[in-house]
């Protein structure tokens, strides 16, 4: 019997994301994509309950309650593990993944193949990630727009080559993880974590697709994300982030006053000169596949603004209080 898959996340994003990574997800042929929404959200709940398949839980004060803990995790990393090893326990999938809202498998039918070629004793497949970045001068009307980066190998030589001086910016050559993240054998009493379950069970390296991750949907989320990580509250866990994401926040929060200085280290993290893309391209690390979900989205029946200027309209909604006390002039 050909297996099956689902996905579970747990996300905090404007709907209009959400609604397309279930939406996405869903095309690509997950069984089911369970969709825990970190706090009460009606747009986001209206979006996903007209996509058979998806399940939608909210977290709020009573779902937290009703949880041996019985209340809500301080870290966003805890709940997002409380919630995928929930279903893990519960869905009758073959295997599970678990992503967040800003990453997007690539090939469906590629995972379905894996799967089905997977041996006994694999308890978990990784997928690798392709990081999205735009091509200088060219970042595009919709939040999707751009192209995507692998990790570099031999990152100490080839990282200076492709970025220099700013090459401690970047974890092999990405801003984000290049952990990626596992598709894990349901009914193995694996125990799920972030980025695999815990643990070091065998498991292998999908090659045939990757996990899109649009770290940072326009620029303004990318500096968002980053002031929110240098303002979250000490934690044993206050190291996690590892060394290239800390410089990539503390040296935003020096520069967040001077709106020049600022933007040009954003524009230095996320976007590619044509230089770079020459580079990463003999190095076989650019992918340069566009990425558009609209016609999965038009065959659901949903219609979201998928515009770089909407989707910071919400941000800057949803993070007003934030913004006004740490960027002012982003609010």
């Amino acid at each position: 019997m050909k297996p099956n898959w689902a996905v579970v996340a747990t996300v905090d994003e404007p709907a209009a994301l959400v609604a397309t990574f279930a939406a996405h997800h869903l095309a690509q042929g997950a069984a089911a994509v369970h969709v825990f929404l970190d706090q009460p959200d009606v747009e986001a709940q209206a979006m996903l309950a007209r996509l058979p398949g998806c399940v939608v839980t909210v977290c709020d004060a009573a779902y937290w309650a009703s949880t041996p803990r019985g209340k809500r995790p301080g870290l966003h990393t805890t709940r997002q593990a409380h919630n995928a090893r929930r279903v893990y326990a519960q869905t009758d999938a073959d295997w599970l993944l678990h992503c967040d809202a800003d990453e997007f498998l690539r090939d469906g039918d590629a995972l379905h193949a894996e799967l089905a070629a997977a041996p006994d004793h694999a308890m978990y497949l990784r997928l690798l990630v392709a990081e999205r970045a735009y091509p200088q001068g060219v970042i595009g009307d919709d939040i999707f727009a751009g192209v995507f980066r692998h990790e570099l190998v031999d990152y100490p030589r080839n990282g200076a080559r492709v970025y220099g001086e700013m090459r401690s910016f970047f974890h092999y050559g990405l801003t984000g993880h290049k952990a990626g993240k596992a598709v894990v054998r349901v009914g193995a009493q694996m125990q799920m974590g972030i980025h695999a379950p815990l643990g070091k069970p065998p498991h292998q390296a999908i090659q045939t697709t990757r996990l899109l991750h649009f770290d940072g949907l326009t620029p303004l989320h990318f500096t968002l994300k980053l002031l929110r990580r240098a303002h979250e509250p000490p934690s044993r866990a206050s190291d996690r982030h590892g060394a290239a994401r800390s410089t990539q926040f503390w040296s935003l929060c020096e520069a967040v006053a001077d709106a020049p200085l600022r933007t040009a280290l954003v524009s230095t993290l996320k976007t590619l000169d044509h230089r770079q893309i020459k580079q990463l391209r003999r190095f076989g690390c650019l992918d340069e596949t566009g990425f558009d979900p609209r016609p999965v989205l038009a065959a659901a029946g949903l219609d979201p603004d998928l515009s770089v200027a909407a989707f910071d309209a919400r941000l800057r909604q949803r993070y007003a209080g934030f913004l006004q006390a740490h960027a002012p002039d982003l609010a």
